[in-house]
């Protein structure tokens, strides 16, 4: 190999890299990731072509020329990328739409969107401003929250009648508790499509307001059946469609078409309302587009309304706490105070309640030397009308036991007098022992689940001693039977409300009566007190961290 062979060897691959060069700016062209020019590409071509005639030609004179004319067509390009405008300011100017599709796409997204489109947005945002405003304005009274509720309505059925161009409006709200779907917001035109009442007049002013203040059931209606499905319906031609009604020949009840928008609350899936929407005959249909707006719209009422339901819901939750607070107080402020000594027992007591008012009562009544009364209640569910009976119940026995009437004559008494109250549906289960120290006799009467235990100390036993029988408040001609006898010293009395026997543990397992029978016989020496103590300690060791399913009261007397 020779001097000129190895010289040689460089403008070989000078040549060979100025092609893979080339190759690069192709794909760089055709994949729009830089800005390449057409004067790269021809210095390129030069370079290349004087390698070759370099390589063919030992002349140097030839090869010289070549590369100082690709020097030469280079220079100019490397300075407008030098001086060049700024790539921001060619995509800001619109120069250069190659180096800037995604802006030029999105300049003309926006150039589509027609005006009815860009004003859903703001109608929306009214939606949400009237609900916001209802936290400012609520009141003690609920009509501000009222008033607010219906704006919001009326205010969300005007703007889908303005963006659809519809004749007529109706805002629906489904009542949960009476599976009703009721008319809450009209406005305009609406023909019904649903069967008007036989004895309706049809007259123009008698349908309209007969609509206005209507109930349909979640069935057999269009309201009903869009509310159920939670389908947005578009029905361009009613008189095929068999859910749909016309009602008769008279120009106001014929029927053009109609746009009904389910109102749904998605993070439950529950179907809260509707709105429809009605165009009158003659006119053209609703259109794809407006079914469209109208949805667009309907999901800004579901927000709106959402939020309204929500702060309703926690105002009615904030009432109810506030009844609550005052009536537990009231409530307290009924039981027994500290007692003085009480002739011939020692006695013992404990109440655990659940939330809310308790429905769980009892009392101690010192009526004469001869007579004190022991008074356990449980009256049936919870809130003001449970006290209302509770204090009803407790008033009649502390005016009843000191007659001389008997307890079973006591229970009965104060049995019709609940009864005879016909706006109250609450029943209680009682029972009342009144004791005589002098003699220690016993004298009880229950009405309902409330049992009363005895431990007899002669004998070592746990044994009951009363019946069951219906609650008082069911049955006004009911009698209550006496139990009496006469008791041993150290004889001792239980009486509790059910939720002491129904008590559960973590595991769901029942609380065990017989673990009180034995913490009867084990502790029979010691007081009343003491002895509720010890079941009050053994039924929280039971139930843990498990909350209270019902309230648990106890007695428990001891006779000394």
């Amino acid at each position: 190999m020779n001097t000129d062979t190895i010289a040689n060897i460089p403008l070989i691959f000078t040549a060979v890299l100025a092609v893979v060069i080339i190759a690069l700016l192709v794909v760089t062209k055709i994949r729009r990731t830089a800005k390449v020019s057409f004067i790269s590409f021809f210095a390129l071509t030069v370079l290349i072509v004087a390698c070759v005639k370099a390589f063919f030609n030992s002349g140097t004179l030839t090869f010289n020329l070549l590369i100082l004319l690709a020097t030469v067509l280079i220079i100019p390009y490397c300075v407008m990328l030098a001086f060049g405008k700024p790539k921001e300011e060619e995509n800001k100017n619109g120069e250069d739409a190659e180096a800037a599709p995604e802006q030029t796409q999105q300049q003309i997204v926006v150039e589509e969107i027609k005006p009815e489109e860009i004003s859903l947005l703001d109608k929306g945002r009214a939606f949400i401003s009237i609900a916001a405003n209802s936290f400012l304005e609520s009141k003690d009274n609920g009509e501000s929250d009222k008033n607010s509720e219906q704006e919001l309505l009326d205010n969300i059925n005007r703007a889908c009648m303005e963006v659809t161009g519809a004749d007529g409006g109706a805002v629906l709200l489904v009542d949960e508790f009476d599976d009703v779907i009721s008319v809450k917001s009209f406005i305009g035109d609406f023909p019904p499509p649903y069967k008007l009442p036989d004895d309706l007049p049809h007259k123009q002013i008698r349908v309209s307001t007969s609509f206005k203040y209507a109930q349909f059931p979640l069935r057999d209606n269009i309201f009903g059946e869009v509310a159920s499905s939670g389908t947005a319906e578009l029905i361009t031609v009613p008189k095929i469609d068999d859910r749909i009604f016309e009602n008769g020949p008279e120009e106001f009840l014929k029927l053009g078409s109609f746009i009904f928008i389910p109102l749904k609350l998605r993070d439950k899936d529950i179907v809260i309302g509707l709105i429809a929407l009605s165009r009158n005959p003659g006119k053209d249909p609703f259109t794809e587009s407006e079914f469209r707006y109208a949805q667009t719209l309907g999901d800004f009422a579901e927000s709106a309304l959402k939020t309204t339901l929500n702060f309703k819901q926690y105002k009615e939750q904030q009432e109810l706490t506030r009844e609550s607070s005052i009536a537990t107080s009231l409530q307290v402020s009924l039981l027994p105070k500290k007692l003085p000594p009480i002739p011939g027992v020692s006695f013992g007591c404990f109440t655990e309640q659940t939330a809310g008012v308790c429905s769980d009562a009892y009392d101690v009544i010192l009526a004469r030397q001869d007579r004190t009364s022991f008074v356990l209640m449980d009256v049936a569910g919870k809130g003001m009308t449970s006290l209302l009976v509770i204090t009803m119940i407790r008033a009649m026995l502390r005016l009843i036991v000191n007659t001389t009437q008997s307890a079973g004559t006591i229970l009965s008494w104060a049995n019709r007098g609940i009864c005879a109250e016909n706006n109250l549906d609450h029943f209680a289960s009682v029972s009342l022992l009144n004791y005589d120290a002098t003699k220690r006799k016993v004298q009880l009467a229950t009405s309902g689940t409330i049992p009363v235990l005895r431990y007899n100390a002669a004998k070592g036993t746990v044994e009951s001693v009363s019946v069951s029988c219906e609650p008082i408040g069911v049955e006004k001609s009911k009698t209550y039977k006496d139990i009496e006898f006469i008791a041993g010293k150290g004889d001792i009395l239980i009486t509790y409300t059910d939720g002491l026997a129904e008590a559960l543990n973590p595991n769901g397992k029942q609380y065990n009566i017989s673990n009180m029978y034995n913490i009867l016989k084990e502790n029979c020496k010691l007081s009343g007190k003491e002895i509720a103590n010890l079941i009050k300690s053994d039924m929280k060791k039971f139930v843990g961290a498990e909350s209270l399913h019902d309230d648990q009261t106890l007695l428990v007397i001891k006779i000394q």
